[in-house]
């Protein structure tokens, strides 16, 4: 199951660049697995949290990440800290896009 996902980190990032806006050689992109995608993706988005919550919620309409699901984690019940249960939901997301991608190229 992780060589899936280590295989699609490229992919998910380049989503993640496109969908957030971010310059094309952000660090994102040197992720060689998912978890350090994970771990830089919860640093922007806590910073976008602090600094350009405009621009993270413009990018959460481009994912097409529901809205309850996008408020039940900035809430924080679930015991984690909001930007992780928010990175959870964009790579999530992404692996669903790509996936989707593949089944209907074919």
């Amino acid at each position: 199951m992780s060589d899936l996902k280590e295989s699609k980190t490229d992919q998910i990032s380049e989503l993640i660049v496109q969908d957030f806006s971010l310059e094309q050689e952000h660090t994102l992109v040197d992720a060689k697995h998912v978890d350090e995608l994970k771990e830089k993706l919860e640093k922007i988005i806590a910073y976008l949290l602090d600094n350009d919550f405009e621009r993270l919620l413009n990018a959460m309409y481009r994912l097409d990440i529901s809205e309850e699901k996008f408020k039940r984690a900035i809430s924080g019940t679930a015991g984690r800290s909001v930007s992780a249960e928010i990175a959870e939901l964009v790579i999530s997301r992404e692996i669903q896009k790509i996936e989707t991608r593949l089944k209907y190229r074919s």
